[in-house]
C-alpha cells in the first residue's frame, strides 16, 4: 500500500492528481471575461478588427480522471480533459488525455499531454489570459511560435521516482503522418526531457528542461531545440518565480523564432485579494527577409478577489510590446479584462 501511495504522488508529477482508487472524479472550471483590445499595427494605428470590447471565454473545460488498484504494487491512472469554448460554436477541444500504469519503477503514460519542457514551469499566475499567458509573452519565439508551451498528441511518457527530492521525466513523440513524408516515423522525433526539484505548491522549487525537434518532424534539412530553467520559492500567500528560455537551433536561425526570454512573476494572497505582477523580456537574435529585429518587454498585471472557496472575480492588464518583432515599428497590444471563475 506504502508503495502504490508513493507512485500516485509521482504520476501527480507529470499529470493533474488522480482520483481515489474506484469511482472517477469529474472536475472542471467555468471562467469568463469581458476584454477591451487595442491593437495596433507597425505604423502606430488600431487595427479596428481586432480592437474593441469582445465576451471571452478563458479557458473553461471538464475532465474525468481517476486510478484503479491492480494489484502486485501497480495502479492503473487514466484522464480526459476538454476545453469548452462557451462563448463560441467550437465545443471541444482536446487537452491532457492519457491511460497509463504506476508502481515503484515510476509511471508511464500513453496519451495527448504537455511536454516535460511545458511542465517545467512555476505557477502560471496569467495561464488562462489570451494575452498574458507564457505561450504570448514570450514574443512568437520557438518552434510553432509558442515559447515552448508545447502539447502533443502521440506521447509516450516515463515519470521517475524521486531521489532526494529530484524527479526525471521524459517524453518521446512520433511525427506520423506530420513532418518529412520521406522518412519514417520514429519516438526520436520529438524528445522532452525535465529534471524537477521540490515542490511548487511549498518551498523552493527548480527545474532544468530541454526540447529537441529532428529534421523529420520539422519537415525540413535541419533541426531545432528549446531550453527552459525555472526557480520558484512559494511560502504563505507568497509566489515567486523566475525563468529563463533559449530558442534555437539550425531550422529556426535567422528567423523571428529564433533567440531567449528571461522573465518573472510574483503573486501575494492577502485576505481574498490576490495581486499578481508578470513581466517578460524578449530577445530577438535575427530576422527573417533581412529587416533588423527588435526585441520586446511584456507585462501583465492582475488582481483577484475570492467570492468564495471556488469562485473568484478577476481584473487584468496586459501588454504585449513590439508585436510584429521588427525594428523600427510601433506594434504592439494591450488588454483590460474583468472576469468570473468557478471551480468545481
Amino acid at each position: 500500500m506504502k508503495k502504490n501511495i508513493i507512485a500516485l504522488a509521482i504520476a501527480s508529477v507529470f499529470a493533474a492528481p488522480v482520483a481515489m482508487a474506484g469511482a472517477p472524479t469529474i472536475y472542471g472550471q467555468v471562467s469568463m471575461a469581458v476584454d477591451n483590445y487595442d491593437v495596433k499595427d507597425g505604423a502606430g494605428n488600431t487595427v479596428d478588427a481586432n480592437s474593441g470590447t469582445q465576451v471571452n471565454s478563458r479557458t473553461s473545460k471538464f475532465g474525468i480522471k481517476g486510478s484503479e488498484d491492480l494489484g502486485e504494487g501497480l495502479t492503473a491512472v487514466y484522464k480526459f480533459e476538454f476545453e469548452v469554448q462557451i462563448d463560441g460554436s467550437t465545443t471541444l477541444k482536446n487537452r491532457n488525455q492519457y491511460v497509463g500504469v504506476a508502481g515503484g519503477f515510476g509511471t508511464v503514460l500513453l496519451g495527448r499531454h504537455d511536454t516535460p519542457l511545458k511542465m517545467a514551469q512555476g505557477t502560471d499566475l496569467f495561464n488562462y489570459s489570451p494575452v498574458a499567458d507564457i505561450k504570448v509573452m514570450a514574443g512568437g519565439l520557438g518552434v510553432l511560435s509558442i515559447g515552448g508551451e508545447l502539447r502533443s498528441s502521440n506521447v509516450l511518457a516515463y515519470v521517475s521516482p524521486a531521489f532526494s527530492g529530484v524527479t526525471l521525466v521524459g517524453a518521446f513523440i512520433p511525427k506520423e503522418t506530420g513532418g518529412d513524408a520521406t522518412k519514417e516515423s520514429s519516438l526520436a522525433d520529438v524528445s522532452s526531457f525535465a529534471l524537477m526539484y521540490g515542490s511548487k505548491k511549498e518551498g523552493l522549487y527548480l527545474s532544468a528542461a530541454v526540447n529537441s525537434f529532428s529534421k523529420a518532424y520539422l519537415g525540413g534539412a535541419d533541426d531545432a531545440n528549446e531550453m527552459r530553467l525555472v526557480a520558484q520559492y512559494s511560502t504563505g500567500g507568497l509566489v515567486a518565480n523566475v525563468m529563463y528560455q533559449d530558442f534555437g537551433g539550425k531550422a529556426i536561425e535567422d528567423t523571428l523564432n529564433e533567440g531567449s526570454t528571461f522573465g518573472g512573476a510574483v503573486a501575494y494572497k492577502v485576505g481574498k485579494f490576490t495581486p499578481r505582477l508578470q513581466i517578460m523580456q524578449v530577445d530577438r537574435q535575427n530576422s527573417a527577409v533581412g529587416v533588423k529585429a527588435e526585441d520586446s518587454l511584456n507585462y501583465a498585471l492582475g488582481l483577484d478577489y475570492a467570492l468564495g472557496k471556488k469562485t473568484n472575480v478577476f481584473a487584468e492588464y496586459a501588454m504585449l510590446d513590439n508585436t510584429d518583432g521588427l525594428d523600427n515599428t510601433k506594434a504592439e497590444t494591450t488588454a483590460l479584462s474583468i472576469g468570473l471563475t468557478h471551480k468545481f
